[in-house]
C-alpha cells in the first residue's frame, strides 16, 4: 500500500526531534525556492549561446523584482539599464512589469562618488513573462525602440546535493485505486549521494509510528538551469517492513540548494495513485 502518514500522539513522540527542523525548511519551499510569493527568479539570464555578450540580472524579494540589463547602444558601446520595481501584473506570479530607467553619474575614477551628480531618466518599460521556472520572454522599450527576447538562466556550475539531512517528502495523493487518497509523508533521515549528475536519495523512517522500519529510495539525473536544478522522470521504490512495496516515477522541479539544506517541488505516481503532489527537501544534518 502507499506510504501514508496520519499524525497521532505516538507518532509525535517518535519524531519529536525531527519534525520542527524539517517543517521549518519545508515552510519556505512554498510554492518553490527562496521567495514565498512565487518561484524565485533571482539569477543571471540571457538569450542563449547564439546571443552571448548581453544579459539581464534579476534579484527577487517577495513579489518585487529588481532588474539590471547590460546591452549596447546604437554606436556599439556598452550600455546598461535598470528596473528597480518590477511588480506582478494583475496579481500574476509569472508576469512582472514596470518602468525602465537609464542612469548616468560620475566617472568611475572620480576619487569621491557624488550621488548628487547621478541622473535617472525613464526611457521605456519592461515586462517579464515566465513560461516556467527556467525560461521566459523579455519585452522592453528604450526611447521608442521595441525589443523582444526569449531568455533562460545561465548555468556555469552544477549544484552538489550530497550529504545527510533531516527531511524527505510531504504531499497529497489523488486518483488512487484500492487505497484512499490524502496526506502522504515520507521523512526522517535523508541521505543523498551524487556522482556527477547521477543522484540517489534515501529516506529511512518509521512508518506511521508503528515501529515498522521503512525505506524509500529516489534516483534520477540532475539537470541544472542557473541556480536552480531539476530531476525529471526519476524512479523510486519504497519498502515497509511486512507491508510490501511501492514503485513509481517522480520529478523534482526548482531544486534550490544552500549550505543549510535544499527544497523542491515534487510530483510522482505509482501503482496505487495516479498523482502525488508536494514538496521534497531537508535540513542539512550537523557534522
Amino acid at each position: 500500500m502507499p506510504i501514508k502518514f496520519f499524525p497521532d500522539p505516538n507518532m509525535i513522540k517518535l519524531i519529536q526531534r525531527h519534525v520542527v527542523a524539517f517543517f521549518a525548511t519545508l515552510a519556505i519551499a512554498f510554492p518553490a525556492a527562496a521567495t514565498t510569493y512565487s518561484t524565485d527568479y533571482t539569477d543571471l539570464w540571457w538569450g542563449g549561446t547564439s546571443e552571448s555578450g548581453w544579459g539581464i540580472n534579476l534579484v527577487q524579494q517577495g513579489e518585487v523584482i529588481f532588474a539590471t540589463m547590460f546591452v549596447y547602444a546604437n554606436d556599439n558601446t556598452a550600455h546598461w539599464y535598470s528596473a528597480s520595481a518590477l511588480l506582478p501584473v494583475g496579481g500574476s506570479t509569472t508576469t512582472y512589469g514596470g518602468d525602465l530607467t537609464e542612469s548616468r553619474g560620475p566617472w568611475l575614477g572620480t576619487p569621491t562618488f557624488d550621488p548628487n551628480a547621478v541622473t535617472r531618466t525613464t526611457v521605456g518599460s519592461v515586462t517579464l513573462a515566465f513560461s516556467g521556472p527556467n525560461s521566459g520572454t523579455l519585452n522592453y522599450s528604450v526611447n521608442g525602440a521595441q525589443v523582444s527576447k526569449q531568455i533562460t538562466r545561465i548555468t556555469w556550475r552544477n549544484v552538489n546535493l550530497a550529504g545527510n539531512y533531516i527531511g524527505g517528502m510531504v504531499g497529497r495523493s489523488s486518483n488512487c485505486t484500492g487505497v484512499g487518497a490524502g496526506q502522504v509523508a515520507v521523512f526522517d533521515n535523508l541521505s543523498v549521494t551524487q556522482n556527477a549528475t547521477s543522484v540517489s536519495m534515501r529516506v529511512d523512517f518509521n512508518q506511521g509510528g508503528t515501529g515498522a522500519a521503512s525505506v524509500c529510495t529516489y534516483s534520477g539525473t540532475l539537470v541544472q538551469a542557473g541556480r536552480l536544478a531539476a530531476i525529471n522522470n526519476g524512479t523510486y521504490s519504497c519498502t515497509v517492513s511486512g507491508a510490501g512495496a511501492n514503485q513509481g516515477t517522480f520529478s523534482l522541479s526548482a531544486i534550490d540548494a544552500g549550505v543549510n539544506g535544499f527544497h523542491a517541488t515534487y510530483t510522482g505516481q505509482d501503482q496505487y495513485c495516479v498523482s502525488y503532489n508536494g514538496r521534497f527537501g531537508g535540513v542539512r544534518d550537523v557534522p
